[in-house]
């Protein structure tokens, strides 16, 4: 499903709208595209995601809370086969040292491809900027994500994507690479318009894949776009 592609676009649903605005989080899904403009053709929807989680756990932990999510091929009411899976076990809130680099004290999750396990991503403790690492099947690090930085990595830089374009990067580099050299591929938080944004958790991710990245690396890929929506813009999370 994602050998051929260069890039994609994660478009979450506004599923659970009111919920949200009473305070209670809703499961995430989205819709997968091969492009920003094939989302605006419902036919072009080439994967479909979901999360399973409990209410209580989406209530009490937020963004910090167990749970499995499902991408199929196809749409909602055609799925096909699975291309992806993730388990997100429950996370502690805060890492209390950064001598402990586990779960829970360590914000995590796995992928499989619904048969056996492909790798995982993990946010070790952090000094300024937090940097998420990707892992293949084989626990070997592929690839590190973070915000672009300035002043030596002890910022964000807040012009990487221009001025004005409410764009919000996370870049990915080579592993233990330096954050200022070039990055090797994106995953991009798009604005959705001030409705969307004010009022829902909905966000839109456009996927950059690197040039010399596997099906399984994209996979993994697209596994820490859903890691970054959990950990950065679910509204639970921005509150605090």
């Amino acid at each position: 499903m994602l050998r051929d592609h260069s890039g994609i676009f994660v478009k979450q649903t506004r599923k659970g709208c009111v919920q949200e605005l009473m305070g209670c989080e809703a499961t995430n899904e989205f819709k997968i595209f091969p492009n920003k403009d094939a989302a605006k053709d419902a036919s072009k929807q080439f994967m479909y995601s979901l999360e399973e989680s409990t209410c209580f756990m989406r209530q009490c932990f937020g963004s910090n809370r167990s749970f499995t999510q499902t991408v199929w091929s196809g749409s909602k009411d055609a799925k096909g086969s699975v291309v992806l899976t993730l388990d997100r076990p429950l996370a502690c809130a805060m890492q209390p040292c950064c001598c402990i680099n586990s779960a829970p004290f360590m914000q995590t999750i796995n992928f499989g491809d619904g048969d056996s396990p492909i790798g995982s991503a993990e946010v070790p403790c952090f000094f300024a900027l937090p940097a998420i690492k990707i892992k293949d099947e084989a626990g070997k690090e592929e690839y590190d994500i973070h915000m672009p930085s300035c002043c030596g990595g002890m910022c964000v830089n807040p012009m990487a994507e221009g001025l004005c374009n409410l764009k919000i990067p996370f870049y990915i580099y080579a592993p233990n690479g330096d954050s200022e050299k070039k990055s090797v591929g994106k995953i991009i938080k798009m604005w959705r318009g001030f409705g969307t944004e004010m009022f829902t958790d909905a966000a839109s991710f456009q996927i950059e894949y690197p040039t010399d990245a596997d099906a399984k690396a994209k996979a993994r890929l697209l596994g820490a776009t859903f890691f970054i929506n959990i950990l950065f813009f679910e509204s639970k999370n921005e509150k605090n």
